[in-house]
């Protein structure tokens, strides 16, 4: 299940809080029901609930869970927690932290995935499975993000969507819910065609497959609802001329899913970096199919960094590390 089948996901919000016992996560409910909702940090009041950022999974149910064929294991975070969030749901709702597991990503989309191996060398390809494991480069993992550790858009296309509206209404950035953002794209939507970045510290992200937008894209933040006039109809404007991918033809694409490498897992990037854009795809990617043509470029663009909640599915999961 979908935010954009549920908008009113975006009425939690959540804040981080170090105390004498470590870190938690502070969850406000930040509705109307709730008549301080500008209040994040911890009130005690009773739109709130405080769980530790990384719980001890001793005592917690273990659950086994499959996401788009992607399996992994998890624990549910336990009935106050489902009750605090089934309370303003409407329907059953539970927490569930994946702790240190961790889901392999399918598809085409990561470039050290089967799927990507084996049309980048088609002959090759059945040896891999003859080979030590400590030699093949290890498949692209995730938590419980849908296919992708990192979503990127650019400023110019967000102002692009943003011309579509009227009366000079802004695009809010954040309804698409990127990790990183970035400044300087030499037109809107050139990162449908980016398929390398290197970050300061030569940390090199790949890029994947482009992100299929749903009704998410058109919420009102401060009701959880579809939001009124040009802002509510963003998704079908979007859909006139952005349903690009052949692979996934009835939603509109914004933004491309990225990867790093675990070699430079822990590395920090941070707002205002610059980065080298080094590879381009000629194609636009295609779900289900790869796009490995590469060709050189060296372009120089400003990088901001934003971390952005993205509670997508009504489990509301806790993500461990920094994979988006």
């Amino acid at each position: 299940m979908y935010s954009g089948f549920h908008l009113q996901m975006v009425l939690f919000a959540q804040t981080i809080e170090e105390g004498k016992d470590g870190k938690s996560i502070i969850i406000t409910r930040v509705g109307p029901e709730n008549p301080h909702p500008e209040r994040l940090e911890w009130t005690g009041s009773e739109h709130q609930i405080r769980i530790p950022l990384r719980p001890d999974v001793k005592g917690l149910e273990k659950i086994h869970l499959d996401l788009h064929g992607s399996a992994t294991d998890a624990y549910d975070m336990g009935d106050q927690v489902s009750k605090f969030l089934t309370k303003y749901m409407g329907f059953e709702t539970k927490m569930m932290y994946i702790g240190n597991n961790s889901r392999v990503v399918l598809g085409s989309g990561p470039p050290n995935g089967a799927m990507a191996q084996a049309r980048k060398s088609p002959y090759l390809a059945p040896l891999r499975k003859l080979l030590p494991s400590s030699i093949i480069p290890p498949p692209e993992t995730i938590t419980f993000q849908d296919i992708g550790q990192y979503l990127v858009v650019t400023k110019e296309s967000n102002d692009q969507v943003s011309s579509r509206l009227a009366d000079g209404k802004q695009m809010d950035i954040r309804k698409f819910r990127p990790n990183i953002v970035v400044s300087g794209s030499p037109a809107p939507y050139d990162e449908d065609y980016w398929s390398q970045v290197v970050f300061p510290g030569g940390i090199k992200m790949e890029f994947g497959g482009t992100c299929w937008r749903c009704q998410a894209i058109t919420v009102d933040y401060d009701t959880g609802k579809k939001a009124e006039g040009d802002e509510g109809l963003v998704w079908k404007k979007l859909a006139a001329d952005r349903r690009l991918d052949k692979g996934f033809k009835y939603s509109p694409v914004f933004g491309k899913y990225s990867y790093t490498a675990k070699k430079d897992w822990g590395k920090e990037i941070r707002a205002g970096d610059e980065i080298l854009l080094t590879k381009r795809v000629k194609d636009r990617p295609q779900f289900g199919k790869s796009c490995l043509w590469h060709e050189s470029l060296h372009l120089l663009i400003r990088l901001f960094v934003f971390q952005i909640g993205r509670c997508q599915r009504l489990w509301f999961p806790c993500l461990r590390g920094s994979s988006g």
